[in-house]
């Protein structure tokens, strides 16, 4: 996940700390990166495209903070514009991470922007909680710092994730519930006739099944997910979720880390 300008800036920042601070005490500044191939794009439930995802990641992290770069293919650009060309996603993350004994806890923003579509860019910030334990429990809270004029993302959006992970026989298994309050906008996310396409509540369920395989310098992992809406049925008995139907998704994946 995500940022252009920030990755250089940091890596500045900590070679200028380095050369002037004793050996013992120089920060250790860590590349890290991956690149892979997804069956589909599903975020939060929602496709975002329904066919084969090509997405990667960059970061560069230094005592604690981190900042990286995300990318996948999207959907087609509904822009006049540019209308039908594949919208690429670019999300820029910053981030500050610590630990209190076993207590992980991290703050951060994400910068999502939309090539060919920049109109639907926006911005969130989080603050999560974990335990390092045998199952791993975790909790991250998303807000919508800067939303859009159209429905889908709105400032005062609240999305929570829960989260379970553990390993078994050399697997990682993760299990996530989730639950959302959309900010109210009688304009641009009306209830016409009963068709209630943001409600708020427990939004969904997702499980995913993943191994580490060790190769030549690289981790190559290997991935298997489903996604279930449990949102509250509108009017026409669908579900929604950023005001589109979702449905149960599976998503299997190859990544490469480097």
């Amino acid at each position: 996940m995500k940022t252009g300008k920030t990755i250089p800036a940091l890596a500045l920042l900590s070679m200028t700390t380095m050369m002037g601070m004793p050996a013992a005490q120089a920060a250790e500044v860590s590349v890290s990166g991956d690149i892979g191939v997804a069956s589909q794009y599903v975020w939060r439930g929602s496709v975002q495209k329904g066919t084969t995802a090509v997405q990667g990641d960059l970061g560069v992290a230094v005592d604690g903070f981190s900042a990286s770069a995300w990318f996948s293919n999207s959907y087609a650009s509904p822009d006049p514009q540019t209308l039908g060309k594949e919208v690429i996603e670019f999300d820029f993350t910053g981030d500050y991470t610590f630990n209190v004994g076993d207590l992980g806890v991290s703050v951060g923003g994400i910068y999502y922007t939309y090539m060919y579509d920049s109109h639907s860019n926006f911005v969130e910030g989080y603050v999560g909680l974990s335990y390092d334990a045998v199952v791993s429990p975790s909790v991250t809270v998303y807000y919508t710092a800067k939303g859009v004029n159209s429905g889908f993302y709105k400032t005062g959006d609240v999305w929570v994730d829960l989260g379970l992970g553990t390993s078994l026989a050399g697997f990682d298994l993760s299990a996530t519930a989730s639950y959302v309050n959309w900010k109210s906008d009688a304009v641009n996310r009306p209830v016409v006739a009963g068709l209630d396409t943001y409600k708020s509540g427990v939004s969904l369920v997702q499980l995913g099944l993943s191994k580490d395989i060790e190769a030549g310098g690289v981790t190559i992992t290997p991935s298997i997910g489903i996604s279930i809406p449990v949102i509250g049925k509108s009017s026409d008995g669908q579900r929604y979720i950023y005001g589109g139907v979702v449905q149960k998704e599976f998503v299997a994946a190859v990544n490469i880390a480097y």
